[in-house]
C-alpha cells in the first residue's frame, strides 16, 4: 500500500486500521451534536426538570463500575499533606479489550491502570469558583522508560489542573519483558497498550471523570511529558490529533525503533575495541576535555557548549602521554570517537543513527553496565529470546540488528510520522524541548524529526505557527546541568517557563520566540540567566553587559540551520521498504 494512503489511516484501540473522517464530516457531526444538545437543554428547561446533584469524590468509583470499560475503580479525597493541596484521587483499570483477537494471550485482558487527580469540587468543599478549586483545565502527565507505573498527579493538581497518569497496561517490575509471551511470541496487545492505547485511554477517561465530577468539561486540555512522555505527546499529536489543545514534549523517545538499539552501540564498541568498559575516571576526564575544547565556539567561555553539533573534538587528542588513570589508549580513543559518531551505515559517510554529543557524560549508556532498556529491547523485542547475549553483536553485524528493530516495530512505536496536519487543523500547539547534553536520548533525533516535520508542513514559517523547538545547551536528560553547571535549566513544571509559554500560546495566541531560563531551580539563587531561543534562531550577545544576564542577549532570527547537515541519518528502513513496495506495484 502506498505510504501516502497508509498515512491517511489511523489505528483503532486494538491496532486495526480505520479511516479517519474528513473535516467536512467532523463539522457535520459537530453541528448535529450541538443541535441535539440544544434540544435537550431546551426540553429540560421547558419541563422544569432539576439537574441531578453532582457526585462527591467517594461516589465516583461506584458510578464508574456501573458502566462499561472499567474493571476496577477506587475514589477518595486525599487530604492536604507535604505541601500538596487536597484533591480527589480516582484510580481505575480500563479493560476494553481481551483475548487473542486483540493480540493478548488466551484468557488475558487489557489492564490499563490510570490515576486521575481532581481538584476538589464544591461537593467536597472545594473553593475558588463555581467548580470549586479546579481551574477548568486538564494536564495529563507522561511516563518514562517502559512506563509500568501510575505516577503522582500532584504536579498538576497543585496548580489546580485535573491531572492524570497511566502505567500503559503492564507493571513496572516487568521492565521491557512484558512484550514477550512465554512461548517467545510477541504480545501485540500489551505492546499496543504501551505504544498508544494506554495514553489514549488516559486522555479519554480523564475527560470523562472531569465531566462526571464537575458537571462540565474542560476549557483547555494539555499534555506534559518528557522522555517516554515526550514520545507519548508526539504519539497523541500524530495518532489522536483532537485529544489535546497543547502538548509539551521533552527529550522525546520518538524514533523508538532506531534510537533504542543505538543506545547499545557504545557498549558494543567498547566490548569489541577494548574488551571491557572504559574506566569511569577516563570517561569523565574525556567529557571534561571535550567541554574545554568546544566551550568557546560561541565566543563565550562559560563552561557550556552552546551547540555540540559544531564540536568536532577527537578523543585521539587524549591518547596517553600523561596520567595513565585518565588518558586513553589508542583502542579506547577509537571507541570513544565511534561512540560520538554513532553507528555507521553500510556506505562510507552514512550513519544509521546518532551518537552521544561531545560534552555529555558517558555514564548513562556507556558506563560499567549497559542500559537495561536497550539490552531488554534486543533480548525480548528484537530477538525474542530472553537468553540473548548482546555481547554477540559486533560492529559488523550491528546494522542487521538495527534493521530488524526497524522492520518489526516502526509501525507500532516508531512515532516519527512528520505529518501533523490534523493536529494543526484542530488548532493544537506543541512545544518540543531537548537538553543538548542528554545522556540517554540523542538530541539530534529531535533535530531530525523537527526538520522532517518542517519540510512536511511547508517550511519554517508554516511549522512555527503550531510547533516550536527549544534546544537547551548543557542540559542532561529532561533537565539537570551536571557537567556544565552554568547552563540554564529546563523547567517544565506547571508554573515553569516552558509550560506557561505553551499555555499563553494556546489561550492567548502568544507564540514563544524564547524562554528565559536560569542555572538554578530557584531563580533567585541563579548565577546565570539566558534566553533559550526557538530553533533555528541563534543566541547572540549584544556586545555589552554581563554574559551571565539574559538581558545581554538577543535571539537572532534565522531561516535556515547551517548545521543541518550534521544531523542527517539514513531514512527508516521501513520507509525504504515502503518505497520499494510502491515502485513494484
Amino acid at each position: 500500500m502506498p505510504r501516502e494512503r497508509r498515512r491517511a489511516m489511523t489505528s483503532s484501540k486494538n491496532g486495526r486500521k480505520q479511516m479517519r473522517p474528513n473535516r467536512l464530516q467532523l463539522e457535520k457531526h459537530k453541528s448535529l451534536f450541538g443541535l441535539m444538545a440544544a434540544l435537550m437543554c431546551s426540553s429540560a428547561f421547558i419541563s422544569g426538570a432539576a439537574a441531578a446533584p453532582l457526585p462527591s469524590c467517594s461516589g465516583l468509583a461506584a458510578q464508574l463500575l456501573t458502566g462499561e470499560g472499567v474493571s476496577a475503580a477506587t475514589s477518595a479525597v486525599q487530604p492536604a499533606a507535604g505541601g500538596h493541596l487536597s484533591y480527589c484521587l480516582v484510580n481505575i483499570t480500563v479493560s476494553e479489550l481481551a483475548g487473542q483477537k486483540d493480540g493478548y494471550l488466551p484468557g488475558q485482558k487489557q489492564m490499563i491502570n490510570i490515576g486521575i487527580g481532581l481538584p476538589l469540587s464544591p461537593a467536597d468543599g472545594g473553593t475558588g469558583g463555581s467548580v470549586g478549586a479546579w481551574n477548568q483545565r486538564i494536564q495529563d502527565l507522561g511516563g518514562g522508560g517502559y512506563a509500568g507505573s501510575v505516577g503522582p498527579v500532584t504536579p498538576a493538581t497543585d496548580a489546580r489542573y485535573v491531572g492524570s497518569s497511566t502505567d500503559t497496561g503492564h507493571p513496572a517490575s516487568a521492565g521491557g519483558t512484558f512484550a514477550l509471551n512465554p512461548d517467545n511470541t510477541l504480545n501485540l496487545g500489551l505492546i499496543r497498550d504501551f505504544a498508544f492505547n494506554g495514553i489514549h485511554q488516559q486522555a479519554v477517561w480523564t475527560k470523562k471523570l472531569t465531566a462526571m465530577y464537575y458537571g462540565e468539561g474542560p476549557k483547555f486540555t494539555y499534555w506534559n511529558g518528557c522522555s517516554t512522555g515526550g514520545r507519548q505527546g508526539h504519539q497523541q499529536a500524530q495518532k489522536y490529533p483532537n485529544d489535546f489543545d497543547g502538548i509539551l514534549a521533552g527529550a522525546p523517545a520518538f524514533n523508538w525503533d532506531r534510537f533504542i538499539p543505538a543506545e547499545q552501540w557504545g557498549e558494543i564498541v567498547m566490548n569489541q575495541e577494548v574488551g571491557a568498559p572504559i574506566s569511569v575516571a577516563k570517561l569523565q576526564a574525556t567529557t571534561q576535555a571535550s567541554i574545554a575544547a568546544c566551550d568557546a565556539l560561541d565566543g563565550i567561555t562559560d563552561g557550556v557548549i552552546q551547540d555540540p553539533r559544531a564540536c568536532h573534538f577527537k578523543a585521539s587528542a587524549l591518547t596517553c602521554t600523561g596520567n595513565p588513570a585518565t588518558c586513553l589508549t589508542s583502542a579506547e580513543a577509537s571507541a570513544v570517537n565511534k561512540i560520538w559518531d554513532g553507528p555507521p551505515g553500510p556506505k562510507a559517510g552514512e550513519r544509521l543513527w546518532f551518537g552521544l554529543e561531545r560534552g555529555t557524560t558517558f555514564l548513562g549508556l556507556d558506563g560499567p553496565s549497559p542500559f537495561s532498556i536497550s539490552t531488554q529491547w534486543l533480548q525480548y523485542w528484537v530477538n525474542q529470546n530472553p537468553g540473548f547475549d548482546w555481547h554477540t553483536i559486533t560492529e559488523a553485524n550491528f546494522a542487521q540488528e538495527f534493521k530488524q528493530s526497524e522492520l518489526k516495530f516502526h509501525d507500532v512505536i516508531g512515532t516519527d510520522d512528520p505529518n501533523l496536519s490534523e493536529f494543526r487543523e484542530h488548532g493544537g500547539k506543541m512545544i518540543i524541548y531537548h537538553g543538548l547534553a542528554d545522556l540517554l536520548i540523542m538530541p539530534r533525533g529531535s533535530y531530525n524529526y523537527y526538520n522532517r516535520a518542517t519540510k512536511h508542513a511547508g517550511g519554517l514559517s508554516q511549522v512555527q505557527k503550531f510547533y516550536r523547538f527549544f534546544p537547551y545547551p548543557g542540559n542532561s536528560h529532561c533537565g539537570g546541568n551536571f557537567d556544565q553547571p552554568n547552563a540554564p535549566l529546563i523547567d517544565s513544571s506547571s508554573s515553569g517557563g516552558l509550560f506557561q509559554a505553551l499555555v499563553n500560546w494556546v489561550e492567548h495566541d502568544a507564540a514563544p520566540d524564547s524562554i528565559i531560563a536560569y542555572n538554578n531551580a530557584n531563580p533567585t539563587l541563579a548565577t546565570v540567566s539566558r534566553p533559550i531561543c526557538k530553533y533555528p534562531d541563534k543566541l547572540v550577545h549584544k556586545g555589552a553587559g554581563s554574559t551571565n544576564v539574559a538581558s545581554s542577549f538577543v535571539c537572532q532570527h534565522e531561516s535556515h540551520d547551517e548545521l543541518m547537515a550534521e544531523e542527517k541519518t539514513l531514512p527508516d528502513a521501513d520507509l525504504i521498504e515502503d518505497r520499494h513496495d510502491d515502485h513494484d506495484h
